[in-house]
């Protein structure tokens, strides 16, 4: 793989979607809980944003936390 392919934003969001939810879900930083969303929003497959959309409902309904 070139490094150009590995650094790629979208290899990046589909190697770590896992880790940037958890960072959405469970982040004590406000902005980095905001770009982990906006590297999902920008560069993640669309199943992702309903998984997302789920999980931020989800959070809402139990006051954010």
């Amino acid at each position: 793989m070139s490094q150009s392919a590995s650094a790629s934003p979208n290899n990046y969001v589909r190697e770590n979607k896992e880790t940037l939810v958890e960072i959405i879900k469970h982040g004590d930083d406000e902005f980095v809980r905001a770009m982990a969303l906006a590297a999902l929003v920008e560069f993640g497959d669309d199943p992702d944003l309903n998984t997302l959309r789920r999980e931020l409902e989800r959070m809402t309904e139990r006051g954010g936390q």
